[in-house]
């Protein structure tokens, strides 16, 4: 059966191009046709309105669809994730001047830079300057929530100390160049072709702000999924092989060229190997966001992982928390529909902040609260 899939042109989108290429998905009867998107908002209504039959998606973008928050409520199912990780912090080199003037401290520490960012905030307000600008994808994405962590982290408020505008991920480059952004957070390529442009310099690695970070996953409209099970399930079932045999030590360079010849833009092959790298295994400044997992236990589509997920989007002002939201919030992640795998997932840890338990939710966002900017 040959199945529509949409994704959009990130390092991130690598199980999918692998499934095709080695002839996972055809081996369980499956033909792709993978077709490129330059935003999530496309590949959200698209897939909706069935001009996909499956998408490359940001998981919290999923999640809203399903909750029906800031559009139609369609309900997604997603057996299976893309992976974790993979996110940067990149900022304008004159931002990251005035942040290492400012920081009292190591810049690499997230912390540092988030309360010098506040002094340079601080400073702005005084003197009738402008509110800085950071990028992000979507409103329903963890790029979105990471910058609001960091930020919090610095006692600043998203909402009223700066500006959050979205970007497509084609675009950030061109923008933060334009200097009508001075910021930015976004997966790969985007960030090593920031770097490579002299445009803006890596500030933080997206590990750096929430430790296995729920990313994207491979979404399904429910009805659909409900009535072709078996095409859903031996879709999945090739992404769990396509993690496989990307997480095999003899496929690395397989895998390198693989990614290097389906980014839109000319991406260096060693620029992917850098993507694949552990973060804590460079030093100095970063020329790529490091830390993409697409190992097998990085694709289980694990609930706790959705209301970590959830709980951000009720932090940011995006819905209300209740059970049954939450409960239809995890219902989203379908593992029975996915590859089985029996070790639980990583559950997302932010470096500042209370910690996070999916069976304590409410706690998790009173304490939040708590800490928010006053």
């Amino acid at each position: 059966m040959r199945l529509r899939i949409g994704y959009v042109p990130l390092t991130d989108a690598a199980l999918l191009h692998v499934a095709k290429s080695q002839h996972f998905a055809a081996a369980r009867g499956i033909e792709m046709e993978l077709v490129a998107d330059s935003s999530w908002a496309n590949i959200r209504d698209k897939l909706v309105a069935g001009h996909f039959d499956a998408a490359h998606m940001l998981a919290p973008a999923a999640i809203a669809v399903s909750l029906g928050i800031g559009q139609v409520e369609a309900p997604l199912v997603a057996p299976v994730a893309l992976g974790l990780n993979g996110n940067a912090i990149t900022v304008s080199k004159a931002l990251f001047q005035t942040l290492r003037q400012d920081a009292q401290g190591e810049v690499a520490d997230p912390r540092v830079t988030a309360e010098a960012l506040a002094r340079i905030v601080a400073r702005r307000r005084e003197t009738g300057e402008a509110p800085l600008t950071f990028g992000h994808v979507f409103p329903f994405s963890s790029h979105h929530y990471q910058l609001r962590l960091w930020l919090r982290a610095g006692r600043l408020d998203p909402d009223e100390d700066v500006r959050l505008v979205v970007v497509p991920p084609p675009f950030m480059v061109w923008t933060l160049r334009k200097g009508q952004l001075d910021g930015f957070c976004v997966g790969e390529p985007w960030n090593s072709l920031a770097v490579a442009a002299g445009a803006g310099t890596i500030l933080h690695q997206g590990p750096d702000i929430v430790r296995d970070c729920p990313e994207k996953v491979l979404a399904f409209r429910a009805e659909w999924a409900r009535s072709h099970s078996d095409k859903v399930r031996a879709l999945a079932g090739a992404v769990g092989d396509a993690s496989r045999w990307a997480a095999a030590a003899g496929n690395r360079n397989s895998l390198v060229t693989l990614l290097t010849s389906t980014a839109w833009q000319d991406v260096s092959p060693w620029t992917i190997e850098r993507v694949l790298a552990n973060p804590a295994s460079s030093s100095g400044p970063a020329l790529a966001a490091a830390g993409l997992r697409l190992d097998e236990n990085a694709i289980k589509a694990d609930r706790a992982q959705a209301l970590w997920l959830y709980a951000q989007m009720v932090a940011a002002g995006q819905t209300a928390y209740s059970d049954a939201l939450a409960e239809a919030a995890a219902a989203v992640y379908a593992p029975a529909l996915g590859p089985p795998i029996s070790r639980p997932a990583a559950t997302p840890v932010a470096f500042d902040g209370p910690a996070f338990s999916s069976n304590e939710i409410a706690s998790y966002l009173l304490a939040l609260k708590a800490t928010r900017p006053s």
